[in-house]
């Protein structure tokens, strides 16, 4: 089948969208073609997947003009199916369905009611969220497949025709990183690391964290904390003066986005990772980030919010880190430390994770769910 898939602000080499969906159905056999926003790659073809580009769409008014982008780049490529990670795609693969055909299929990524509801004032969130989600049920019975990325998802589709599977956001199955390059040894520098990776901020526990390694560092002076990913939510000059004024500066390590393919060596080279989601989020409550996976698969334990569910009940089923009250830098404080004072049980609870990513949670095991649910959209069964 030939297979398009849409993005208003999933990036060319989004970690689901690209490395994971796109890749696996190209390998099935299928034509992959990803249109997507425009970044800092620009080729037309990349591990047999093609590109088209669209504008990028910052700003809630941008995206709604990205579904008329959608639909002219998506009118050219005439497909079998349009896969929408996103609500704005999902509206697009509709239209182009009703206008030139094809099969939808809606890939669930967060809690979209939720999270279109912050674009409008507070007093008005809690009405908004109802009627999103009557909207989007309204457009499941035109949809010919919802593919959720967790369980807990799929409570906002009960009572639904609609096929649906739970593909997670499993990692790919591969050794755990040995071999560290001495420039990612020369950044994270000597003694122990907590690593936090991916996009950060304020709704993802920075102050706290600021607040908990200033308890840490008093008992293990040689800890450095590292940051990889993008400080997202919230004023990141102001938060790396903050840093400096409590004097951290040689504790924190500020580092750039790296290229997919090189996280794990930084991961390696920590010894806990952490997840600070902070709740008041439903996106946060039902969240199954992909550093969980990239942590257990390297082997290191984790500090994770115990109000997340999928999170807390994942780490908790396979013993693989600390639960904890994720408000509370006393409370983060006190599981670093015990992580990195008990070598024993850190070590522990990584081979737990790490047996967990080799049994379970793995994207090998989860490609053969999606690859199974494609296989329903063909015309000829």
């Amino acid at each position: 089948m030939k297979i398009c898939l849409l993005g208003v602000y999933h990036d060319a080499f989004d970690k689901r969208m690209y490395h994971k969906v796109g890749r696996s159905l190209m390998k099935a056999g299928h034509l992959v073609i990803s249109i997507c926003p425009e970044g800092e790659f620009t080729g037309e073809l990349r591990d047999g997947i093609r590109f088209r580009y669209i504008p990028k769409a910052p700003g809630l008014f941008r995206r709604f003009c990205a579904i008329g982008h959608l639909i002219r780049a998506a009118h050219k490529e005439r497909a079998d199916v349009y896969v929408a990670p996103e609500a704005e795609s999902w509206v697009a693969a509709l239209l182009i369905k009703l206008i030139w055909g094809g099969k939808v299929v809606f890939d669930m990524h967060e809690h979209v009611p939720s999270k279109f509801s912050h674009y409008f004032p507070p007093l008005l969130r809690p009405y908004v969220v109802p009627v999103t989600r009557w909207v989007m049920r309204r457009m499941a019975g035109y949809t010919d497949h919802v593919i959720l990325t967790r369980d807990s998802f799929e409570a906002e589709w009960a009572g639904l025709k609609t096929p649906r599977t739970v593909v997670i956001n499993a990692n790919h199955l591969q050794p755990a990183c040995t071999e560290i390059p001495e420039t990612v040894r020369a950044q994270m520098g000597e003694g122990p690391v907590v690593l936090h990776q991916g996009l950060f901020g304020d709704v993802r526990g920075s102050w706290q964290l600021l607040d908990a390694m200033k308890i840490v560092v008093k008992k293990i002076p040689g800890v450095r904390c590292a940051i990889l990913g993008e400080y997202a939510y919230g004023d990141f000059q102001e938060y790396r003066e903050a840093v400096t004024r409590a004097g951290l500066g040689e504790t924190f390590i500020f580092l750039e986005t790296v290229p997919y393919e090189e996280v794990p060596a930084y991961i390696a080279a920590s010894d806990v990772g952490l997840i600070l989601f902070q709740p008041g989020r439903v996106n946060h409550t039902l969240s199954m980030p992909h550093k969980l996976f990239d942590y257990m698969r390297e082997g290191k334990p984790v500090v994770a919010p115990d109000f997340a569910v999928e999170v807390a009940h994942i780490v908790d089923q396979c013993e693989a880190g600390v639960l904890v009250e994720i408000t509370r830098p006393k409370a983060i404080a006190r599981a670093i430390r015990r992580l990195l004072q008990d070598q024993a049980l850190a070590q522990r609870l990584g081979a737990n994770g790490r047996a967990a990513i080799e049994t379970q949670y793995n994207w090998e095991r989860e490609e053969q769910k999606l690859l199974a649910a494609f296989e329903t959209l063909r015309d000829d069964r």
